[in-house]
């Protein structure tokens, strides 16, 4: 190891340990925002590592299949290497995919930057290929220990022989996983329909529809154009209540309030109402955007419900702070289920937001709160986002997406797989969508 790179540790060392001292002494909003840059800073530096593992994969297939120098022909032809061309894209490649984390706070505005979309659209595709190069190796050593230790073997022959063009298959199942997101992202949110019977419903009254918002996640690559779009599909579905489950916004009021604007669009005749996501407390100030929620005659549910009638039926729309609060120290915030849900009676049909799955489930397994509700509505999931993360979204959430029934007390749970995404414009196929539930 040469001086320079010792060097170049020990300043990323010192960078870090600086950082994890001020994160000691900061609380609230301020210490949010040394852990989200930490966290930037970490995977940064993450990054440097596979992407000299990407660098070693790929600059192999480009040397082995492209053509270098010529050194004899025309003088034009022999300055046009396409090796140099191919390793100079990967390097652009690497490097875009490295500071899109940084465009959380750099080049902000209502509209989304064309070159954070392209970042933030590189590291996506850097992921994918990342994973199918594993996936590549994998293959590859295992079938090697066994020709060399166990017995030779064709597989492995073939693997060798055609490595490259394994390695080239990787990149480009990368960028087609990375388009096929982008039209996701590009094109309107599905709008899925659910019917869902209340118990506690009157035979003397009507139906109540309930439009349902998650994830929407207004920031560096959702801007005002895609707000605006959400918000008129959801007008035109007429719901009686809009319910915004939390993770509204990545940043700050003055940097995307004329991205969220449109949502003072919003019209039901039930209200429209919002309860915190964990972006809530990452990401930015909870208080301002209260604040710029209420002067949209937006309801906010801060461990707090409202109760309404609604086409001959009584309803509590109940909302708790996200599972994150507690965590995020900010003065006044924390789940409390119980306040939430405080006065909602059992003759009233009761709805609750609640951001996070494993929130509803706190719910259901306490058996006095699971007897109160009758509709858990929630998001976070993304239901995955990108396919290689699905398996973790199962892993970690009690429920993943779609609807959810808990018999032991009658409770139907809603998971939205949310109208938008976080950081890369990329979704699984059918993955932006808006929830248009009928209570019946």
């Amino acid at each position: 190891m040469n001086l320079k790179v010792k060097i170049a540790i020990v300043i990323i060392a010192l960078v870090h340990l600086s950082i994890g001292i001020a994160r000691k002494s900061t609380h609230g909003i301020a210490h949010h925002r040394l852990v989200r840059l930490h966290t930037v800073l970490i995977t940064s530096t993450a990054m440097l590592m596979t992407s000299y593992y990407i660098w070693k994969r790929v600059n192999l297939a480009i040397k082995s299949l492209l053509p270098g120098p010529n050194p004899v022909g025309n003088r034009r032809l022999r300055l046009l290497c396409l090796q140099d061309i191919a390793q100079a894209l990967l390097l652009l490649f690497l490097f875009l995919s490295h500071i899109a984390l940084f465009f959380y706070y750099i080049l902000l505005g209502p509209e989304p930057n064309v070159i954070a979309i392209t970042s933030l659209s590189f590291i996506a595709a850097y992921a994918h290929i990342l994973l199918f190069l594993f996936i590549a190796d994998i293959f590859f050593y295992a079938t090697k220990l066994i020709h060399h230790k166990v017995s030779p073997n064709s597989v492995h022959t073939y693997l060798h022989e055609n490595r490259n063009y394994h390695i080239l298959l990787a990149v480009l199942l990368g960028f087609m996983f990375m388009f096929g997101g982008l039209y996701t992202t590009h094109t309107d949110p599905v709008v899925r329909n659910a019917n869902i019977p209340m118990k506690r419903f009157t035979a003397n009254g009507g139906n109540v529809s309930i439009a349902l918002l998650s994830d929407v996640h207004i920031g560096p690559s959702v801007g005002r154009t895609r707000i605006a779009r959400i918000v008129e599909l959801t007008n035109t579905l007429n719901p009686d209540i809009i319910a915004i489950a939390g993770d509204l916004a990545d940043g700050l009021v003055r940097d995307f309030h004329g991205a969220a604007e449109p949502l003072c669009n919003l019209k039901a005749p039930g209200g429209v109402y919002f309860a915190t996501g964990n972006h809530e407390y990452m990401h930015g100030n909870v208080t301002e955007w209260f604040w710029f929620l209420e002067n949209c005659n937006i309801t906010i549910l801060h461990n707090q419900n409202k109760h309404i009638t609604l086409n001959g039926q009584k309803l509590c729309i109940a909302g708790a702070d996200d599972l994150f609060a507690v965590r995020a120290h900010v003065p006044g915030h924390g789940m409390d289920l119980r306040k939430a849900l405080s006065t909602c009676d059992t003759d009233s049909t009761n709805v609750l937001l609640a951001h996070q799955p494993n929130a509803a489930n706190e719910v259901l397994k306490n058996r006095e709160l699971s007897q109160k509700v009758n509709l858990i509505l929630s998001g976070h999931t993304h239901g995955g986002q990108m396919y290689p993360f699905v398996p973790i979204v199962h892993i970690a959430n009690a429920f993943v997406r779609g609807q959810y029934y808990h018999k032991a007390s009658d409770t139907y749970v809603y998971v939205s797989a949310g109208v938008n995404y976080f950081g890369p414009p990329i979704k699984i196929f059918g993955g932006c969508e808006i929830i248009f539930i009928t209570m019946t």
